[in-house]
């Protein structure tokens, strides 16, 4: 049984017919994105910026900052 609905004060409303679900019944519900997925950068673009102070050699050194090891 497969059933579409719409989400009204943190409820799910079922389209068709709102008595089909007894109360009680297990549900399994899967998001039904509108339109188009947002990409990396709008899902994290919160984030931008918020580690500083970063060592400007961290890309080539990233072992000795990671590990301990001695720098090359």
């Amino acid at each position: 049984m497969e059933f579409e609905g719409t989400v009204h004060d943190g409820l799910i409303v079922p389209d068709d017919d709102a008595n089909a679900l007894p109360d009680g019944a297990r549900v399994r519900c899967t998001i039904v994105a509108d339109g188009k997925p947002k990409t990396f950068g709008e899902r994290y673009a919160q984030f931008k910026g918020a580690i500083k102070d970063l060592a400007e050699d961290l890309a080539d050194q990233h072992e000795h900052y990671r590990l301990g090891t001695p720098k090359r």
